[in-house]
């Protein structure tokens, strides 16, 4: 296998009923971790930076690690900017090589979340880079706190849901080959477990052209996952619930340690355990897994 676009990623996907797991890795060890991950479970995998991920010249250090990932892998391999705010940002990802980028103006209006989307995908399409969108919007983490929203049946202030009665002149007109839908989740760690809406997420599924991806992965009960990858779901983001598991480790290391001078290669071991770990387990969870 090798580098593919983040349309041909989820193509089968779609198919099959499976869904492709994101994974935010923030730098070229966590883009090794995760292929490994995929390789050793035969699945495939997207691999995404974000804004504070690629400041100056991280950037291409960044898509250096996951090109040269991505080329070698055994299985297929996308690599994205997740939640693009900008043009600029963007077309630097592009230049790069990545093949995939989602541009969030889900904050926008109907209108200009379209006229923002489809000046993007127009420039994106020619460098051979797939776009996904959002429609409707997913609420953030509280800032600080690690901790996304309880969305339960409704949604607060941070949440609207995704329309379907305007999902399809949305992805007509905005051009983009994957859309995000809201339909409950929440970026960050939940205080309590999320209600997702999946008779929603059927009525969306039903009216859209193109693969549909859910945001807020981490967390969310593992029964909702499934019945949401059985919906249409063909793309789940992970973060948050990586980032506890490295981090925890961590400090558990940290801790334990007589002194702080020990190596790097060592004192990584448990944490590297801790996030790979997450990562099988959403996996086989998504059935993307072939092994």
């Amino acid at each position: 296998m090798a580098l593919v676009s983040l349309k041909e990623i989820l193509q089968d996907a779609r198919a099959a009923k499976y869904a492709v797991p994101m994974f935010d890795v923030a730098n070229p060890q966590m883009i090794r971790m995760a292929v490994e991950v995929a390789e050793e479970l035969n699945s495939p995998v997207i691999l995404a930076a974000i804004e504070p991920d690629l400041p100056g010249n991280r950037l291409n250090f960044w898509a250096n690690a996951a090109n040269y990932a991505a080329i070698n892998a055994k299985v297929p391999v996308a690599y994205m900017l997740d939640h693009a705010t900008n043009f600029a940002i963007c077309k630097r990802c592009a230049e790069a090589g990545f093949t995939g980028v989602m541009l969030d103006a889900s904050s926008k209006d109907f209108e200009e979340n379209i006229r923002l989307t489809r000046e993007v995908a127009d420039l994106m399409h020619k460098y051979g880079v797939s776009v996904e969108a959002e429609l409707g919007h997913v609420g953030d983490a509280q800032a600080g706190q690690g901790e996304g929203a309880a969305l339960g049946n409704k949604a607060d202030d941070h949440n609207v849901y995704t329309d379907p009665a305007s999902v399809e002149e949305f992805i007509e007109r905005a051009k983009c080959d994957a859309l995000a839908v809201s339909i409950g989740t929440a970026h960050g760690i939940y205080k309590t477990a999320p209600t997702l809406q999946i008779e929603l997420l059927a009525e969306i599924n039903k009216v859209s052209k193109v693969p549909l991806v859910l945001h807020g992965g981490s967390g969310t009960p593992e029964d909702q996952i499934k019945a949401a990858i059985a919906n249409g779901i063909s793309k789940v983001n992970i973060c948050a619930e990586m980032m506890y598991a490295w981090h925890k480790s961590w400090m558990d290391v940290l801790q334990a340690a007589p002194n702080l001078g020990f190596l790097e290669c060592v004192a990584q071991v448990e944490p590297e355990k801790a996030m790979m770990d997450v990562m099988r387990k959403k996996i086989r969870l998504f059935g993307s897994n072939r092994d």
